[in-house]
């Protein structure tokens, strides 16, 4: 508890000061950034909260920017209003900005309201929904610290998320003290709009997709990254410092850096049901892509030809993890076609690389070590660099259709053609169910993406 109370004096953010005012006993906590909602999105936790044991507080942060419109700020005044009107037996929090507490399902399921959303407390626009989802797990983990909270874990969502029944039970994870976080299935519900609807499984189907090639290419990270289906553990968020500040892509960001610290545990439980919607909340993600999505063409996919490429560069990481010399190292890239070795070469050099394989080759003097050290410098961040790198130099986005049609790690059902409704359900299914094949212990832990070592990596950085 160390590492925990020492985050939560220099790190986290001064909302945890309203965690003194919650006086009663919870079995976990659920953390929901919200802006320009309907108050009604906390219904879609009820179920979930009413199947699982003891009680569940749901901590919902409504942020609105401090450079956003009026109509922004209207509409959180009404999500604001709204959710206080819901909730019964509120009482207001001191010690940080306007917040209440109140029972949405008396005896199953409190809502502790942070508002971020009003004049004096607007949060900066770059900061967003990672200030938001900070603040909300902050509070969340001074609650664990004080005994308030139960379980070790913090969950997270959205609220265009409706949860399946007994989503916070999680025995056997419980127990597991490397286990750093776990990511939930998710499915998208079709929408009203069949347009929406098509757009939403084609962006679903792609993040599907890259999460398979990477577990073809036996990458450590394969593993998704959406913050509404997620939950990690009160140490590793400390050890990493919790959720960076940003205005979006703060789950991926939060996600690579717990992998460093601990396992990444895939649940194979029932999936979170998201809404299919067009969404400017954030500047990239689930939203954006589907509304980009209805302006553009046929969707596209990374070239299957990338996956392979990245395949071939872990493997020589591996074989260096256990040969330890790095002039080798490079000279085993002269085994790539010119064009590939040469992108890989260049980003080498762009991140600087020699220096972190020579340290890991003088520091760590086991395979496993040395293999820890290397996966956590060739991170998912690093591993994504890679894959644009690839795709800008030579092998550009294909259309989905070939792109599963070409792909080997693609399970055999997708490659039929969809359905001629376009809503691709079967392939959606196909390619979740593919998914339930990889190892449940992901992450940078996992022995049968590394290869070569069966525990967490340990960060050198874990902070940075």
């Amino acid at each position: 508890m160390h590492a925990l109370r020492k985050y939560l004096a220099d790190h986290a953010e001064p909302e945890i000061a309203l965690a003194r005012a919650v006086t009663g006993k919870y079995g976990r906590t659920l953390v929901v950034p919200a802006c320009r909602e309907e108050p009604e999105f906390v219904r879609g936790y009820v179920t979930a909260a009413e199947t699982s044991r003891g009680r569940t507080l749901c901590v919902v942060v409504v942020n609105g920017s401090d450079e956003a419109g009026c109509s922004v700020h209207a509409e959180n005044q009404v999500l604001l209003e709204g959710l206080r009107g819901a909730l019964h037996d509120v009482r207001a929090l001191p010690g940080g900005p306007p917040a209440w507490l109140g029972a949405l399902v008396p005896g199953e399921l409190d809502v502790l309201v942070v508002d971020r959303a009003s004049p004096g407390f607007f949060v900066p626009r770059k900061e967003g929904v990672g200030l938001a989802r900070k603040i909300g797990t902050d509070v969340a983990l001074a609650l664990y610290d004080a005994g308030h909270v139960a379980s070790r874990f913090s969950f997270s969502t959205d609220a265009d998320a409706t949860l399946p029944p007994a989503h916070f039970e999680m025995p056997d994870v419980e127990e597991r003290l490397d286990v750093a976080a776990v990511v939930f299935p998710f499915w998208h519900e079709a929408a009203l709009d069949a347009s929406v609807t098509r757009a939403t499984a084609h962006y679903e189907l792609s993040l599907r997709y890259y999460v398979l090639g990477l577990g073809g290419a036996r990458s450590p990270y394969a593993f998704h990254t959406l913050g509404s289906a997620t939950a990690v553990s009160a140490e590793a968020y400390a050890a990493v410092r919790g959720y960076p500040k940003r205005e979006a892509a703060e789950d991926f960001y939060l996600l690579n850096k717990i992998a460093k610290v601990g396992a990444v545990f895939a649940s194979s439980g029932m999936p979170v049901r998201l809404r299919s919607r067009v969404s400017d909340r954030t500047p990239f993600g689930t939203g954006r892509r589907v509304a980009e999505a209805l302006e553009g063409g046929e969707p596209s996919f990374y070239a299957p030809r990338i996956f392979d490429v990245l395949g071939r560069w872990l493997a020589l990481l591996r074989r260096f993890s256990r040969h330890g010399d790095v002039s080798r190292l490079y000279a085993d890239l002269d085994g790539f076609p010119g064009d590939e070795r040469t992108v890989i070469l260049d980003l080498l050099r762009e991140l600087d690389a020699r220096p972190a394989f020579e340290a890991a080759s003088r520091e760590a003097k086991m395979p496993a070590a040395r293999f820890r050290r290397v996966a956590s410098w060739f991170d998912a961040f690093r591993t994504l660099k890679l894959v644009h790198a690839l795709r800008d130099a030579g092998h550009p986005n294909v259309p989905w259709r070939r792109a599963l049609a070409e792909s080997p790690f693609v399970p055999l059902v997708a490659k039929a053609p969809a359905d001629p409704s376009g809503v691709l359900v079967a392939t959606r299914y196909a390619f979740e169910s593919a998914e339930r094949e990889l190892p449940s212990f992901r992450g940078a832990a996992v022995a049968g993406a590394a290869g070569v070592v069966e525990e967490p990596i340990a960060s050198s950085a874990a902070g940075d």
